[in-house]
């Protein structure tokens, strides 16, 4: 299965660990989180043009497009010193609402050659030995020798299109199953791309999610935490003598923005409670209250949501959004929730 771009990158992390949580169940699984060497730049955009004309993309945009790329002139600035003009060889702009499209169509072949070997794990009838939001792809396979045929896949398709993987920054991660009448051993050979050797972690941050190989939540609530800190304190910094009409519209723009807490599922409640302290004191510290001033007292005056309702509606809403999903993927995964309830 090969997720489209449109899909939300929450959603990948979603599928990723509700993926995991019933592989789990009864087998290993071993996952590499694939980095290629600056993938956007190296894109072959007259390789790209031609896979736009063979889906039937209309030639005079691919001209227009063609256009745009091949006189595309660069500088570079170093303080108050501007270098003379480049052209670009090669390619997709970066930070460009295109790139991340041009870049999926791109990859496209290297995807479907993953997902036709039929290699990795299933759920059900459906293969998933992939999820791919961008240049952002993991590799999932219910065993070691799987695993590195999937990679071996990716290293021939990859130099298909002038792509490398990096592979100080490709990292791979062993989960181990839940059953424990099926954990024969904890220790296996390192995989390789090429000649290359790849690293084994017990974290990863894909998406901007931290994921653990026991699938713990917590180092996740720590970066939040971290995270809201920062931000609340850049704020104080900047604008503590603000109105508070304006600090109330920036705190809800800067420091309500939890990106994933919908996610956790799997977390010591100490830590919980460690995040629910973050943020009361981050709302007593912005809005000038005192250390010991009544918390509820401060929502009321504020009209901030408690920490207990920001993580409700989060909650909620990611939930009604799964619901309503039509993606194949997410339909049979909820069934297996659903059944295993």
């Amino acid at each position: 299965m090969v997720l489209k771009l449109v899909i939300p990158p929450l959603l990948v992390q979603m599928l990723l660990k509700r993926l995991l949580i019933t592989i789990l169940l009864c087998s290993y699984v071993f996952s590499c989180f694939v980095d290629f060497q600056k993938a956007f730049d190296k894109v072959n955009y007259w390789k790209l043009f031609l896979k736009l004309l063979d889906d039937g993309v209309d030639d005079k945009i691919v001209r227009i497009m063609a256009f745009w790329y091949s006189n595309q002139v660069c500088y570079v600035r170093w303080k108050d010193v501007v270098s003379s003009g480049f052209y670009m060889g090669n390619g997709t702009r970066q930070g460009g609402v295109l790139s991340p499209y041009l870049f999926s169509r791109y990859i496209r072949d290297l995807l479907q050659a993953v997902v036709n070997s039929g290699v990795g794990c299933f759920v059900g009838n459906q293969c998933v030995n992939i999820l791919a939001y961008a240049d952002d792809l993991v590799l999932l396979a219910p065993s070691w020798h799987a695993l590195q045929i999937l990679l071996n896949i990716l290293d021939v398709q990859s130099s298909l299109i002038d792509l490398v993987c990096n592979t100080r920054k490709t990292v791979c991660m062993i989960f181990m199953p839940k059953n424990h009448n099926r954990l024969f051993t904890t220790v296996f050979p390192p995989f390789k791309i090429g000649r290359s050797v790849l690293q084994f972690v017990p974290q990863f941050k894909y998406l901007g999610h931290i994921l653990t190989n026991n699938l713990s939540d917590d180092a996740d609530i720590n970066r939040e935490v971290r995270s809201m800190f920062v931000r609340c304190n850049i704020l104080i910094r900047k604008f503590h003598s603000c109105s508070k009409l304006v600090k109330l519209k920036l705190f809800r723009s800067f420091c309500l923005c939890f990106y994933d807490i919908a996610l956790w599922t799997s977390f010591h409640k100490s830590h919980l409670i460690k995040f629910r302290s973050c943020y009361n004191k981050c709302v007593k510290s912005f809005f000038g209250f005192r250390k010991y001033d009544s918390m509820t007292n401060a929502l009321l005056e504020t009209g901030l949501p408690s920490f207990e309702t920001v993580l409700h509606n989060a909650q909620y809403v990611f939930h009604k959004r799964l619901c309503c999903s039509q993606n194949l993927l997410v339909v049979n995964l909820l069934a297996v929730k659903t059944s295993n309830a």
